[in-house]
Order: C-alpha cells, then structure tokens, then sequence
C-alpha cells in the first residue's frame, strides 16, 4: 500500500491562479517529484491524506482552487480525485464566524472547565443540536468541500471522518481523521484545543489496523497526554500537520509523523516545504504477522531548488517494523462481504463464533461518482435527487452537504447506484 501524505496546503484567494502566485513553482516541483517517486516506488498511491489547512481563511474559492490542483495532483500520479482524504485544521475555521459572541461563549466554557468535567461537557454539547451546530458553524465551507470525498463532520454521530482500506494480506488498514479545529479561533494558543470524545473511542478488531490523522499534535491539546496513550495503544500510524516542520518518532507499537506544510510562510524560521510517501505492507502469516513501515519524507532544498530525501543516519527511508495480531484472512472472500449474522439461538455452551468486521468501506462503489456529482451545480443536483426521489422531507433544514450524503445513502440502499452515476454524466455532459 502506498499513501501520499500532504499538510498545511494553505490555498489563499487573491493568490492561487495569479500570475504572481508565490507558491506556484513550488506546487509544480512538488507534483513532478510526488510523479517521480511514485514511479520509483512502482506503485500508485491508494490514498492522498491531506491532514488540514487546506484554505488559508476557509473561503469558497480557495476550495474551489483545491479540488482543481488536487485533481491535477491524483490525476499525475495515477489515481483518481476520489483517492483523496481530508480532515480540518485550524485555517479552515472561518475566523469571522468563530468569533461571533455566542460562539466564543461556548468556546470560553470548554476551555475553562477543569479536566474532570470536560468530556461530560464537550458530550454533552455536540450532542445538542443548538450548541453542537454553532460549534461546527465555521466549518461550513470546508464540510462542503469535504463532503464529495465523504469527509464531511456533522455532530454527534459524525465528528471523525473514517475510510477503510486493504493491506496486502486482506486485512483493513482503517483511517480516521479526527477534527482539532472545532474550537479553533483566533484566540487559539497551545495547549487550549480540542478533540471531542469520540477520538477516544476506537475499537480494536480482529484483522484492522488504526492509522489516524489529526492537524494540531497532541501538544496543542487539552488532552494531548491522555490521547497519546491511547493512540500509543490502539493506532500503528499517527499523522499530524500544523507546525509546518517533519519529525518522526518510533515507538515499539507506532510510527509518528509531523508533516513540513507544503505552504509554510516563506517567513518562518526553518522554512521547509515537504510532503510525505508512506509504503505498507504486512509480512508473515497468522500469529507472525508484522506491518513493516517506510516512510520516505521529502523536503525542499534550496540552490539547486528541488526536493530531496529527509534522510535518517544517511539512510533516505524511515523504516519500522511493529508486530501485529495473529490474524488469518476468512476463507470466503468473494467480493468481500461482510459474514452472516450469527443464529439467534446458540447453546449456552458454545462460544459465539468471532465476528470479522464488514470487508469493504460501505463509501467504496459511491466515491467516484460523488466527485462528478458535486462538480453540478445546485440545481443540476438537486434536479437528480428529485428525480430519482432520493430526498425527503426531514432533509429540508440540514445543509447542503448532509442533504446531499442522504442522497447518495439512499441511492446505495435503495439499488439505486447505477441510475445516479447515469443522470450524473447525463448532467456533465450536458453542462459542457
């Protein structure tokens, strides 16, 4: 499995698509050398995890100049604009709106409530629908972005945006990017932001890997130290972005890297663009298994400008080996269903037989179509939606980009998938 790692992109309008750009020749080299080091490896990336600060100021027009240059980047390396995966980070909160009052009234009673209480609150506030929607209101530009690539976050049941893939034995590498950025302000300082509780929460199964994206590291958290733990714990992978400088960290059970921004200021101290290739695969079989990491980190040098190989003792690969559980792949795989539910009655004394989890990512089929379908306008997609009577009254006051995900939902439980994708390219080609 190869997976392209960006960071802190910082698309800012008034910039991007000038013929004064700053950043343009830097994004170009970036994506010859992503080109070239795919090409090297022999692989093309499965996925492209882009772990926040994708705008500068969350504006519409910096996401509409991402799609384009993402596209442009997945397209070079050979994948598609659906292999991309996406969390928040603090530059995409709208400032203006998280500054309101009644917002920062909330912000300032999570940031001043003791240790003890917090999780209690912070549940208990994406839990309302008031307090929760306010909480997430300067995210709106980026949920409609992310919402093609199934990424979008709507509190309480949807705060971590999780996608599966497949390692090379058949076991999930399972990602999940969790939001540190639903807090964020221009009042942010280290130490004072948040991940809500469901970060905490991830399950250990049998035959799934945890690898998880997060912007702000766990020094800029109110419970940095108690999610590190529990990451050591749980995930194998740990991304992160915001500091705009690339570390890595080994520990016996994980990798942990720090990404360069592939826009940092060229102001900053240290100014180090760079971007991250992340090769996995399991070696061994049952309880010998092992997931061996390498982790190739390239940063931009300068006279002669190109990027180059961070490099570990002169070796230009990260590697780490991490002993995984004894796992076999289930004899029937066949198009990677989920198995049968157990029967209702069992004997007492027979154990419930170990139930794998579902062996595909329920978003698979509905991802390539959902990146032309958000291309339309929104009469094009709201004409296909009623047509093919995938909207409901109930979806009236939710935002466009949940309205939108109940679309695609419907159309996959209702059998439906195949009209979609028609009226979607009936509509693009009609628009051209």
């Amino acid at each position: 499995m190869l997976l392209l790692h960006l960071s802190d992109i910082h698309f800012r309008k008034g910039e991007v698509g000038t013929a004064m750009d700053p950043n343009a020749h830097l994004r170009s080299e970036l994506l010859r050398d992503a080109v070239a080091q795919c090409e090297r490896v022999g692989a093309v990336p499965d996925a492209v995890l882009v772990s926040g600060d994708v705008a500068f100021a969350g504006h519409p027009d910096e996401y509409a100049y991402a799609l384009s240059w993402l596209d442009e980047l997945c397209r070079s390396v050979g994948t598609t604009l659906s292999a991309v995966f996406v969390i928040p980070g603090n530059h995409d909160a709208v400032r203006n709106v998280a500054s309101r009052t009644l917002i920062q009234t909330i912000h300032r009673a999570i940031k001043s409530t003791d240790d003890i209480t917090l999780d209690g609150l912070l549940r208990g506030l994406l839990s309302e629908e008031e307090s929760s929607r306010l909480l997430y209101e300067s995210l709106g530009p980026y949920n409609s972005f992310a919402g093609q690539f199934f990424c979008d976050l709507l509190p309480p049941e949807r705060t971590i945006a999780q996608r599966d893939l497949f390692l090379n034995d058949g076991s999930i590498l399972r990602l999940s990017g969790f939001n540190s950025a639903f807090v964020s302000s221009a009042a942010d300082k280290k130490g004072d932001l948040f991940t809500d509780p469901a970060c905490m929460q991830l399950v250990r199964d049998r035959g799934v890997e945890h690898l998880v994206i997060c912007h702000h590291p766990y020094a800029w958290l109110r419970q940095g130290d108690a999610l590190r733990d529990f990451l050591n714990d749980v995930a194998r992978v740990h991304l992160f972005g915001h500091e705009h400088t690339s570390r890595i960290e080994v520990g016996r059970d994980w990798v942990r890297i720090a990404a360069s921004a592939a826009h940092p200021d060229r102001t900053e101290p240290g100014w180090e663009p760079g971007y991250n290739l992340l090769e996995l695969k399991v070696e061994g079989t049952g309880s010998n298994r092992r997931l061996e990491i390498d982790a190739h980190v390239r940063v931009w040098q300068q006279r002669p400008g190109e990027f180059r190989p961070k490099t570990d003792r002169g070796a230009v690969v990260f590697r780490q080996s991490i002993r995984l559980d004894a796992w076999t792949a289930p004899a029937a795989t066949e198009g990677l269903a989920a198995p049968a539910e157990p029967p209702s009655a069992v004997a007492a004394e027979q154990p419930l037989p170990i139930q794998e989890p579902a062996r595909s990512d329920p978003m698979d089929t509905l991802r390539d179509i959902s990146v032309r379908f958000f291309k339309l306008t929104l009469s094009q997609k709201s004409a296909i939606a009623g047509k093919l009577n995938l909207l409901e009254e109930e979806d009236a006051n939710q935002p466009d980009f949940e309205r939108f995900r109940r679309v695609f939902l419907r159309a996959r439980d209702r059998g439906l998938v195949t009209d979609l994708d028609r009226e979607v390219n009936e509509a693009a080609g009609r628009g051209r």
